[in-house]
């Protein structure tokens, strides 16, 4: 292994994490907000979503070394204080996709199992993958992007005899303000994981078309993601719809293959939990990276230990919230907290503006 990882696993990687954030959390405020216009509020906000992620784009083409380095070449002292920003709305997402992801397999699952054994045994799993090194941890992302997203395509045909064309009308049935709601929804959540891609740019063996990579990642999702909405909402109808925590996995429990083949929507799980690992185990990956450049830590075993140490704290840290303060709730103003991205964002944007040097 070289330490490289391709210009393919960086979109793999940027598709999962835009993902992650959709069943369990994103879906369920697009169509209680929404409502009916929910697919018309996710075209509005992919289009206007093109802007932030052209500014990824642009600030990609200016990084020649790993992202810590050019933070603190660009912005000296304050760079310090945008890498803990930056840590800090890793562990915030990190919080709501670990509970989303261990909420999904215990009540889906293993109901009468523990919250706490369960996200044990996952972070000892993501820790050990990614503690293998990002050639690894990416190329496992890429496998199962490569597998899981056609399969879940194929298995939405059986869906289409269950389509009512009357459960999208009326096509806009909420005031524009709700509609542009839910679109702020889509640009906070899906978009803000992708500025974290950035950290790859120096491991990459093909430079030149990264940038052109986190498009088509991001282009790739938000067609799959409307694709999965309209089944939603065109099979549940949108009460029901708006009312299921996963309709997606919901949705593949009517299907059969030839007419004898059950349980597809074990196949639905297996993608959703893809999408969590890949996104857990990235933003670990991210935090424990800028956490080593910022104390320059060298050792191998002490990056290894802090793997663990986020791995099996940060679920744990999730459960206690959630569900012994209850907070679920609360979960609809998180993408008012992500606004703080958009911050950040800006500041490198416009400090990239004024750099010459390009990657070559």
């Amino acid at each position: 292994m070289n330490g490289k990882i391709s210009s393919g696993e960086v979109m793999a990687i940027c598709v999962a994490i835009i993902f992650a954030m959709f069943p369990g959390f994103a879906n369920t405020l697009i169509l209680s907000q929404s409502q009916n216009a929910s697919l018309i509020s996710l075209i509005i906000a992919f289009l206007l979503g093109l802007i932030p992620i052209g500014m990824i784009m642009y600030i990609s083409t200016k990084i020649n070394t790993n992202f810590f380095e050019f933070t603190k070449k660009n912005f000296k002292a304050f760079g310090y204080i945008l890498d803990i920003l930056l840590i800090l709305v890793a562990i915030f997402t990190l919080l709501i996709s670990n509970w989303l992801a261990i909420d999904f397999v215990i009540s889906q699952f293993l109901t009468r199992s523990s919250y706490y054994l369960i996200s044990i045994l996952i972070s000892v799993i993501i820790a050990i993958t990614i503690n293998k090194g990002i050639e690894t941890l990416s190329r496992t992302i890429f496998i199962l992007f490569i597998i899981s997203v056609p399969v879940i395509l194929l298995l939405l045909i059986p869906l289409i005899p269950y389509i009512e064309l009357d459960n999208l009308k009326p096509y806009i049935d909420v005031p524009i303000k709700d509609i542009l709601k839910s679109s702020f929804v889509f640009l906070t959540v899906a978009i803000s994981p992708v500025f974290y891609i950035l950290g790859l740019k120096n491991r990459t063996n093909d430079k030149k078309n990264f940038p052109r990579k986190i498009l088509v990642g991001y282009i790739i999702t938000s067609i799959l993601i409307f694709i999965i909405l309209f089944f939603i909402i065109s099979v549940y109808g949108i009460d029901l719809g708006s009312l299921l925590t996963y309709p997606i996995y919901g949705l593949f429990k009517k299907v059969q293959i030839f007419g004898f083949i059950e349980r597809i929507e074990n196949f639905a799980a297996i993608f959703l939990i893809t999408a969590y690992f890949s996104q857990i185990s990235y933003f670990i990956y991210a935090i424990k990276n800028n956490l080593s450049n910022m104390f320059k830590i060298k050792s191998k075993k002490t990056k290894q230990i802090i793997t663990y140490i986020l791995s099996i704290s940060i679920p744990i840290i999730s459960i206690y919230l959630f569900k012994t303060y209850e907070l679920a709730p609360s979960i609809e103003y998180v993408p008012y907290v992500l606004i703080i991205f958009y911050i950040i964002l800006i500041i490198y944007f416009i400090r990239s503006l004024f750099i010459k040097t390009k990657t070559s």
